[in-house]
C-alpha cells in the first residue's frame, strides 16, 4: 500500500558550531525519536490523510533505536502485518506476507506520494547533514535557533533542511525540506504533548505539501532496549509479532 509506504518512510553534529549547541539539537532529536545507541523507543502511530494520494487512515506500530526505525502495520485489515525497516543513513526496506524476501525501497520512490512522509518521521535532520548556519528565530512564540542543514551526500533524500529548534526546551518544532534546486518540497510541524520520564516526547506531527496534509498522533510511547534482530532486514520475513511481543530490557532514562 503505497500511502503506508511513504508513511512509514521520521548524531554527532558534523558542522560549524560548539558542543553546547550541538546538545540543543542532539536533544531535539531525541525528543522526537530519533532514538541512538541501545536506548529505544516504542509508540503507536495513527496516520490522517486529507490529501489527494494514499488511504484516508492507517496505523502501525514503530520502534525507534540505533538510528533505525522498525513499523508494522496493525490497520487497515487488509494491510495488516506489512513490515518496514528504515535506517537515517537513507536505506529502506518493504516486506508484506506472500514476499520471499524483503525489497528496497530507493531514494526516488521517498521523494513522492506517502513514502515521503515515512522518510520525513524516520529521518533524522542531524545524521548525515552538516550545520552550515544557525540564526536567531522564532517558532510558536517561543525564541529558537534556526538551523540550516545541508546534506553531505547526493543519497540523502533531502538536499537542505531549514530546523526551528526552541531554546529553552530544546524542541524541534517546524522543518521545511528543499530539492538540489532549491525549490521548497514539503513542511513539517511537530508537537510534544507525550511525556516519557518527565521528559517531553513527540506526540503529533503535520505535514503539508502542494496538494494534501498528514497528520501523524504518536501515542503509548514506551522505552526500552529492543533487539537488533528487529532491525535487520534479513529478519523481516521471520519476525511473526509485533514489537511489543520483543524483548524489552528496561531503561527508563532518555
Amino acid at each position: 500500500m503505497k500511502s503506508l509506504l511513504l508513511t512509514i518512510a521520521s548524531l554527532s553534529v558534523a558542522g560549524l558550531f560548539a558542543s553546547a549547541n550541538d546538545e540543543l539539537l542532539r536533544d531535539a532529536e531525541k525528543y522526537r525519536g530519533v532514538m541512538t545507541g541501545n536506548q529505544g523507543i516504542q509508540w503507536r502511530v495513527d496516520v490522517e490523510n486529507s490529501g489527494s494520494q494514499g488511504a484516508p487512515k492507517s496505523a502501525f506500530m514503530a520502534v525507534s533505536q540505533g538510528n533505525k526505525i522498525y513499523a508494522e502495520v496493525i490497520e487497515p485489515e487488509s494491510a495488516k502485518g506489512r513490515k518496514y525497516i528504515a535506517s537515517s543513513d537513507g536505506d529502506m526496506w518493504f516486506w508484506k506476507p506472500g514476499l520471499s524476501r524483503p525489497v528496497a525501497v530507493y531514494r526516488r520512490q521517498r521523494l513522492s506520494g506517502d513514502a515521503a512522509i515515512g522518510d520525513i518521521a524516520s529521518t533524522s535532520f542531524v545524521d548525515g547533514y552538516n550545520v552550515v548556519s544557525a540564526s536567531e528565530g522564532e517558532v510558536d512564540g517561543e525564541a529558537a535557533v534556526v538551523y540550516t542543514l545541508q546534506a553531505t551526500s547526493i543519497m540523502d533524500t533531502y538536499a537542505k533542511i531549514k530546523y526551528w529548534v526552541t531554546k529553552d526546551a530544546h524542541l524541534g518544532k517546524k522543518a521545511e525540506f528543499y530539492t538540489r534546486t532549491g525549490s521548497l518540497l514539503r513542511t513539517s510541524t511537530m508537537y510534544y504533548d507525550n511525556e516519557v520520564d518527565g521528559k517531553p516526547f513527540l506526540s503529533k506531527m503535520e505535514v503539508v505539501d502542494s496538494d494534501r496534509k498528514v497528520v501523524l498522533a504518536y501515542s503509548e510511547p514506551k522505552l526500552g532496549q529492543y533487539s537488533p534482530a528487529l532491525f535487520d532486514k534479513d529478519s523481516l520475513s521471520g519476525v511473526s509479532s509485533r514489537p511489543s511481543k520483543f524483548p524489552n530490557r528496561g531503561g527508563r532514562k532518555f
